[in-house]
C-alpha cells in the first residue's frame, strides 16, 4: 500500500511547525520559491544532496525523507496481534479520499465495537453483517468529517453508544454520547481497551490501545504525521510522548495510509527518527 505522505506533504507539514512560508524555506534551504512549490505539487522530486539540505533546514532526518522521496521505503506486512480479539481493517472512500476504520472484535464473545465510522457507513454495516457482529460500541479517534461523518447511521442500525474525548468537538448523529475522561478504561466482551491523548490534529484527537496495538487516527501515519490542524507542537509531543514510547512491536493503525509499528517508525519516520524518546 502506498504511503499517505509523500515528499511534498512533509515539507508542508515540517514548514507548519516552523510557521514558515514556501519563501521561507526556499531561502534558508537555497532554493527559489517556485522549486519549493514544484515540490509540494509533486511536480519534482529533487536530487538527494538538495533533499538532504532541506531536511536539515526542516530538523528531519535526511535518509529516512530520501528513501520515502524516492519510494525506497515502506513498513513491513503486520503480523496479527497476539490477543484475544480480531482487528479487521474497513477501507471506505469519501469521495474519492480513502479513509481506515476498523472492527475490534472479542474472540470469546464476538462483542464488538467500531473504530471511526468514516463517510460511507453502508460499507461498515456489510462487513459487520457478513461476519455475523453486531456493533456494541463506536470508538471515535476524532470528529472530522472524514472520520465521523457516518456516525448517524451507524447509530441507528447499531443502537449503540458512541465514546470521545471530553474536549474534542461534538460530532452530529449520535443519540447516547459518551465523554472520556482522563485515566478512563472502555470494556469490549472480555477486553479492556486504554485510551491514549493524542491531540494536536484536533483539539480531543485520542488514540485507542488494545494489547499490542493501537488505534490512531490521525496523529502518525507511515513515515509521516497529521496535520497539526489543532496545535502543531501539541500533536508532535503527543506522538513522541504517548505513542513512540511504547515497545517497539506496538502495532499502529492509522486513519490512512498503511499500518505501521513504533519500532518502524523509530528508524524511519523523518519527523521521530533520532530523536530521544522518554
Amino acid at each position: 500500500m502506498e504511503l499517505e505522505d509523500e515528499l511534498g506533504d512533509i515539507l508542508g507539514k515540517a514548514r507548519d511547525g516552523k510557521g514558515w512560508t514556501q519563501a521561507d524555506l526556499a531561502k534558508s534551504a537555497g532554493l527559489s520559491v517556485g522549486d519549493i512549490a514544484r515540490i509540494e505539487n509533486y511536480e519534482w522530486t529533487p536530487e538527494e544532496k538538495v533533499i538532504f539540505k532541506i531536511a536539515d533546514v526542516l530538523d528531519l532526518h535526511g535518509p529516512s525523507l530520501s528513501a520515502i522521496a524516492g519510494e525506497k521505503w515502506a513498513p513491513e506486512e503486520e503480523t496479527p496481534d497476539p490477543g484475544p480479539f480480531n482487528i479487521v481493517c474497513i477501507n471506505v472512500l469519501m469521495g474519492l479520499y480513502p479513509v481506515k476504520c476498523y472492527l475490534l472484535i472479542c474472540r470469546e464473545t464476538r462483542a464488538t465495537a467500531v473504530v471511526d465510522t468514516g463517510g460511507n457507513p453502508e460499507t461498515i454495516i456489510k462487513k459487520a453483517r457478513d461476519l455475523g457482529v453486531k456493533p456494541e460500541k463506536i470508538l471515535l479517534t476524532h470528529t472530522h468529517p472524514d472520520h465521523a461523518g457516518g456516525l448517524g447511521q451507524l447509530t441507528r442500525e447499531f443502537g449503540c453508544p458512541t465514546w470521545v474525548d471530553k474536549i474534542e468537538p461534538r460530532p452530529s448523529g449520535s443519540r447516547d454520547l459518551r465523554m472520556i475522561e482522563d485515566d478512563d478504561t472502555i470494556t469490549l466482551g472480555k477486553l479492556n481497551i486504554e485510551p491514549v491523548a493524542t491531540r494536536g490534529h484536533t483539539p480531543g484527537g485520542i488514540s485507542y490501545k488494545i494489547n499490542e496495538s493501537v488505534f490512531s487516527g490521525d496523529a502518525i501515519f507511515a513515515g509521516s504525521m497529521g496535520r497539526a490542524n489543532a496545535s502543531w507542537s501539541g500533536l508532535f509531543e503527543s506522538v513522541t510522548q504517548n505513542l513512540l514510547t511504547l515497545p517497539d512491536k506496538t502495532r499502529l493503525y492509522p486513519g490512512h495510509g498503511p499500518a505501521t509499528t513504533v519500532g518502524e517508525e523509530k528508524q524511519h519516520n523523518p519527523f521521530f527518527c533520532d530523536k530521544v524518546f522518554q
